[in-house]
């Protein structure tokens, strides 16, 4: 399928962003996403306990196979990461992905992207990186 849009033009860093989340490893982008965000919060996005999380780091995600709605996630959550660390920093991120957002309702990014809203939270992401 085909889709036409009349939005403008990806700025070239947020096309480097969506570039490094589907090229990347599914191995590393979990592990920058675990330190960076913590095991915590990355838990909270994918809706699972702590010590799935803590297995997948250790086993790595080539020996356990993730469920497609698990992938996405990771990838999601990951090109929105990218996104704010570009422009910003891994640290400046994490506040971004913790604090109340008002694009979102006031509720924070991780809430959304753990209720499957990753559109929401990228035109969030991009809202804050072009207000940058």
């Amino acid at each position: 399928m085909t889709r036409t849009t009349s939005s403008p033009a990806v700025a070239p860093r947020q096309r480097g962003a969506h570039v490094r989340s589907v090229s990347s490893d599914q191995n590393d982008a979990l592990r920058i996403l675990a330190a960076a965000l913590g095991k915590h919060v990355v838990a909270a996005i994918f809706v699972k306990d702590v010590r799935t999380i803590e297995r997948w780091l250790k086993s790595g995600l080539t020996t356990v196979a993730l469920k497609t709605e698990d992938e996405r996630r990771l990838r999601d959550a990951f090109h929105v990461f990218s996104l704010i660390e570009e422009a910003d920093d891994a640290y400046v991120a994490r506040a971004w992905f913790l604090g109340m957002n008002p694009q979102l309702d006031d509720e924070t990014p991780i809430e959304y992207l753990a209720a499957g809203n990753a559109r929401a939270v990228l035109a969030a992401a991009r809202a804050y990186v072009n207000a940058a």
